[in-house]
């Protein structure tokens, strides 16, 4: 495997375990007491995949850029 496939696959594992932890708290803070969990593990990492899926998209990459790089129009950068 080249190094450059290497870094895609950790740097895609690791996006993949942050937004795996951030919807695990997420539905603990939203749960009910009566049940803690209310979503599996597969069905929160399958989430958790398609937001990795969705943002390595190129149009989706290419918007985030520009997003990115603009400068917001704030009238307190005039002074």
């Amino acid at each position: 495997m080249s190094k450059t496939t290497k870094q895609f696959v950790l740097r895609n594992l690791c996006a993949l375990a942050v937004w795996f932890v951030v919807i695990t708290f997420i539905i603990m803070l939203y749960a009910d007491e009566t049940d803690p969990m209310p979503v599996s593990i597969w069905l929160r990492l399958l989430i958790s995949a398609g937001i990795v899926v969705f943002v390595n998209i190129p149009l989706v990459k290419s918007i985030g850029r520009i997003f990115l790089n603009t400068t917001p129009d704030d009238p307190a950068l005039d002074d």
